[in-house]
C-alpha cells in the first residue's frame, strides 16, 4: 500500500451536515486540494490531528476557545453572522453563497507558498500554475505536486517511485511510461518560465528537469 505524500498545501477539516455540500466540497477538493476531511460535528478532533485549517458553520457558534486555539478557524454562513464570528476568533469568513474554489483559495493566504528561482527570476507556485511578474504558466494538479516533490529535494534525485505516488490512480507496472508523460509536459512548462523562451532560439535552452536513468528525476535551480 502506498503512503500518503506530505501534504503541499493547507489541510483542511471541513464540517457540515449536509452530505451534498461535503460531497461537493471534496470532489473539487481532489482535482488540486488533496489535503481534505469532510466530517460532521460530531467527530471535531480536540487536537490539530495533522489539520492546518478547521472550517466551521456559523450554525455552530459560539465558538468553542479550545478549537480557536488549536486550528485557525475560517466560518461559513449569512453575512450577517460575520462579525460575532470574528469576535470569536475565526481568521476568515465565507459569506453565502460561496463556491469550493473560494475556501481553497482563502486557506492558502495562510500558508506560504513555495518559492523558487530560474536564471535569476524568483517564481512562486500556487495550485493553478507557475507565477512570475511578467507570466504565468498553468500546471495541472499533478504537474504542481510534482514539482513541489522535486524543489524539496534540493537537486538531489527523487526515486521513481516516490514520484508515482503524485499521480493518482491505479498502480502501473514498472515498466509503464505515465510518470515519464508527465515529466516530459512539465519539463516542457518550466522551459517556458525561462526569460529566453520567446527567443527564436528557446527550443535549444538548457532542460532544468533531468533524469536519471533508471533512478528518478532531479531539478536544477539557482
Amino acid at each position: 500500500m502506498k503512503k500518503n505524500p506530505e501534504p503541499f498545501f493547507p489541510t483542511i477539516l471541513f464540517v457540515c451536515s449536509d452530505p451534498s455540500r461535503r460531497a461537493l466540497i471534496k470532489t473539487v477538493a481532489s482535482t488540486r486540494f488533496p489535503s481534505l476531511a469532510c466530517i460532521t460535528r460530531g467527530t471535531i478532533p480536540p487536537t490539530f490531528n495533522n489539520h492546518d485549517i478547521l472550517v466551521l458553520p456559523a450554525s455552530l457558534a459560539p465558538l468553542d476557545k479550545d478549537l480557536t486555539n488549536q486550528y485557525r478557524v475560517i466560518v461559513y454562513g449569512p453575512i450577517d453572522l460575520m462579525p460575532k464570528a470574528f469576535l470569536q476568533g475565526c481568521i476568515d469568513y465565507l459569506a453565502e453563497p460561496w463556491y469550493p474554489e473560494e475556501l481553497f483559495y482563502r486557506a492558502l493566504r495562510y500558508h506560504m507558498p513555495q518559492q523558487f528561482r530560474l536564471k535569476g527570476l524568483e517564481y512562486r507556485i500556487l495550485p493553478d500554475g507557475i507565477h512570475a511578474k511578467d507570466r504565468t504558466i498553468p500546471l495541472s494538479g499533478i504537474e504542481v505536486s510534482l514539482l513541489l516533490m522535486l524543489l524539496r529535494a534540493k537537486g538531489s534525485i527523487v526515486p521513481r517511485s516516490v514520484l508515482e505516488q503524485m499521480i493518482p490512480g491505479p498502480s502501473f507496472a514498472p515498466s509503464s511510461r505515465r510518470l515519464d508523460a508527465h515529466m516530459a509536459r512539465l519539463r516542457n512548462k518550466i522551459r517556458c518560465c525561462l526569460p529566453s523562451y520567446r527567443k527564436a532560439s528557446h527550443k535549444s535552452e538548457e532542460n532544468l528537469i533531468r533524469s536519471a536513468r533508471g533512478l528518478g528525476y532531479y531539478l536544477i535551480t539557482d
